[in-house]
């Protein structure tokens, strides 16, 4: 009888051993920086930050002017009015200005992704802008 217990168990110690598999140490892959939030430069020079406002408004200002102070822009001025739509996706409002100083305000879908941010409605040196690591 005992002989059959420690048949029993050995036989149980050995499908546990055989059933466990050991897990491998993979790299860690982070993932992709879809958030607007921060600082992002234009080719002209022009930086835009981000922020999110206590109502879930995204702000942009401008905290660098680059070659928009001759349209009459000025620093910390709100240029973006947005809300996310989804991870990576916001949409709302681009303020443009002519060299008057006149301005309005154009719809604007941004895709951020990889730290580029692209949209359907800026001028050239905003439509593709890369983010400013701090």
């Amino acid at each position: 009888m005992q002989n059959l217990k420690n048949i029993l168990l050995f036989s149980v110690c050995l499908t546990l051993l055989t059933g466990c598999k050991t897990t491998s140490t993979a790299p860690v892959i982070s993932p992709v920086n879809q958030n607007i939030i921060g600082s992002w430069e234009g080719c002209d020079g022009r930086v835009i930050t981000f922020t999110e406002e206590e109502n879930g408004e995204i702000t942009g200002r401008y905290t660098k002017l680059g070659e928009l102070d001759k349209y009459k822009f000025t620093l910390n001025e709100v240029g973006y009015r947005l809300t996310q739509q989804s991870p990576g996706n916001y949409t709302g409002t681009v303020k443009w200005q002519d060299i008057s100083g006149n301005e309005t305000w154009k719809e604007v879908e941004v895709i951020i992704e990889n730290d580029i941010y692209r949209d359907n409605s800026s001028d050239s040196c905003s439509q593709e802008i890369k983010r400013i690591k701090s």
